[in-house]
């Protein structure tokens, strides 16, 4: 898996390497930092992979909203490295990149997972996303341990991709039928200085998308960081709470 890097989140530089080096605190381009710190053998790999799809590959439709309500899908298993010296827990973190490089973070970030404890480096298949009409809270499975979760708008559950809830606004409003779109996305793990940290709450008056506000306080704290990339143009069988647009006069 190529090392890459991007700009992810409000202000948050993600180091999303496969190698576990320490975030940039030297004023130093990291890039430059990590490329120099692994030719002298001072990092070592860190990295995540799935049985699931291989890195940059579509996602199977079981892990999307495809067929079923928007919102639903579960998560594809994930098995990473062990982080960086001094790494405590793990966090993860599910994004849209194709919606945050249009510069639109309310809509990017999905899902995150964080108290992952460091002796646990796997995301087991399976957690669920439901419909967001009916969102009671999903647990997390037991061997995540102390681990804790939650979607854009603060509930817990996952959040499959659904990149062409388009195609189904149209068929339900009598538009025009529209092509389905692919996305990219991202499953970004964090490696983590604290083994139980207190996440800020919540709060829809400071940032109406809470992964988006999580992503960017584990980036600020993370000692090193990896992802595993996807794409998906699943389409699901409900929309969004965003009803039918209206229809210019003639």
């Amino acid at each position: 898996m190529e090392a890459k890097w991007t700009m992810l989140g409000t202000g948050a530089l993600l180091a999303a390497s496969i190698v576990g080096c320490a975030v940039d605190t030297t004023g130093e381009p990291i890039l430059q930092r990590e490329q120099a710190a692994t030719a002298e053998g001072d990092c070592k790999e860190f990295a995540v992979t799935s049985p699931n799809f291989e890195d940059g590959e579509a996602l199977p439709y079981a892990y999307t909203c495809e067929g079923a309500p928007f919102g639903s899908g579960v998560s594809p298993e994930l098995n990473w490295t062990k982080g960086p010296e001094g790494t405590k827990s793990y966090a993860i973190v599910f994004v849209d990149t194709t919606i945050l490089a249009a510069n639109q973070p309310n809509f990017a970030f999905h899902w995150a997972a964080w108290n992952i404890p460091k002796n646990k480096r796997n995301l087991p298949e399976g957690i669920v996303g439901v419909d967001p009409a009916s969102p009671p809270p999903v647990a997390l499975p037991k061997s995540m341990k102390s681990a804790a979760h939650s979607q854009a708008r603060g509930v817990q559950r996952f959040f499959g991709p659904c990149p062409s809830w388009t195609v189904t606004q149209a068929e339900l409003c009598g538009l025009p039928p529209v092509d389905r779109v692919t996305d990219s996305y991202a499953f970004i793990i964090y490696a983590l200085p604290e083994a139980d940290i207190a996440v800020p709450a919540h709060d829809p008056t400071i940032n109406t998308n809470y992964v988006d506000r999580l992503n960017a306080f584990f980036a600020e704290m993370a000692l090193g960081q990896t992802e595993i990339h996807a794409t998906s143009d699943a389409v699901p069988t409900t929309t969004p709470p965003v009803g039918c647009p209206a229809v210019p006069a003639p």
